[in-house]
């Protein structure tokens, strides 16, 4: 496991008192890939609503750096950045408290979360009726799920139903695992040979060197992947359907419900207040955003996972 450190104070959201009330400067958080500054005032009402460990401590926060735009690492390969990244900043923000950012491949990081190891995740994953089983999650954001292929698509691969009797490289764990292995159900005697990996830069790699015909993940982070890395140059996102769409979420530990509960209202309070609508869009993510943050509505999409 790699693991960065950044305290609130450095990165985004140190808090201190002013005439009476939690505020934080506008230099204090950054967000965007060009550094905008945004001004986040913390909520002593919120603040109290944390489990008394938390109460002006430190939040550890979990994510996989694999996934721009939501989380991923500047040019330096050690600093983290990314659309969660800056809404985890600004939620702790909220809540008074510093953060401490971890990184963990995204098949680990349920059981991370169920182990107790930290105290939440912010990384794009999916709110889905089999992960509601072991973790709670507050719903942030949509995101829906494309095909990639080679660039020009010399396969003439056009919905998922064409992925019979093709090889398809998929992220372990993921709802586009799913999605594809439900697929492979309906393909009969042509069945997908389907390839599991964990790390989607891998999945990528399948395709990028003929060795999977294709690869599903969601369709903004595969679009961003595409237009901004060389090394990708050779692909292309199916835009014209998507599959699977339905929440991006952070999960809680069963248990963490205070927790869970207080994240849920400093969301909330984020959304009024314009700073959730202002780091969407900084990362041009405003289509994916929500007007309510529920809890446990995976139903809702009932997207499938492991």
């Amino acid at each position: 496991m790699l693991t960065s450190k950044y305290s609130v104070a450095a990165l985004a959201s140190f808090v201190v008192l002013m005439t009476g009330t939690y505020a934080a400067s506008a230099e204090d958080l950054k967000i965007g890939p060009n550094g905008e500054a945004l001004s986040v005032e913390a909520s002593p009402a919120l603040a109290e609503k944390l489990p008394a460990d938390l109460k002006g401590g430190t939040l550890k926060i979990v994510t996989d750096p694999s996934v721009p735009p939501y989380t991923f690492y500047q040019a330096d390969g050690s600093t983290l950045t990314g659309s969660d990244v800056d809404l985890g900043n600004a939620i702790a923000a909220k809540l008074g408290v510093k953060v401490e950012w971890s990184t963990v491949k995204f098949p680990g990081i349920i059981a991370a979360i169920e182990a107790g190891r930290f105290d939440m995740a912010i990384t794009s994953m999916g709110d889905t009726p089999a992960r509601e089983q072991k973790v709670d999650f507050v719903d942030y954001s949509t995101d829906g799920n494309a095909i990639v292929v080679l660039k020009g698509n010399p396969l003439g691969i056009k919905t998922i139903a064409d992925l019979c009797g093709k090889s398809t490289a998929v992220l372990q764990g993921s709802v586009m695992q799913g999605l594809v292995e439900k697929q492979n159900e309906k393909c009969a005697d042509n069945p997908i040979n389907i390839q599991v990996f964990p790390d989607i830069n891998q999945a990528l790699l399948q395709v990028r060197t003929q060795r999977a015909d294709a690869t599903m993940y969601q369709y903004g982070v595969a679009a961003y992947i595409i237009k901004t890395s060389p090394d990708a140059a050779n692909l292309e996102v199916l835009a014209f359907e998507q599959y699977g769409s339905g929440y991006n979420a952070m999960p809680f530990k069963k248990t963490s419900t205070a927790l869970r509960d207080a994240v849920q209202a400093a969301l909330t309070e984020l959304k009024a207040d314009g700073s959730y609508g202002k780091i969407l869009a900084a990362w041009g993510m405003e289509a994916n955003g929500l007007d309510t943050f529920t809890v446990n509505d995976g139903l809702r999409f009932n997207q499938p996972s492991n």
